[in-house]
């Protein structure tokens, strides 16, 4: 799996939906990096942003 991942592959890396993925980013922000207009997510900063979420 790529370093960066598009919204879709993120989701899929966090075992969640897209729509999902898209609602908690809208309310606990992750920093994304556009390559070519496209948001994408590092792998790093994906598992850091995803310990909120376990109990």
């Amino acid at each position: 799996m790529p370093e960066y991942l598009k919204a879709a592959q993120a989701a899929e890396y966090l075992g969640i939906s897209r729509t999902t993925f898209w609602r908690l980013r809208k309310e606990y922000p992750i920093k994304a990096y556009f390559f070519e207009s496209v948001p994408r997510f590092k792998r790093s900063d994906l598992d850091k942003w995803a310990e909120q979420f376990k109990e």
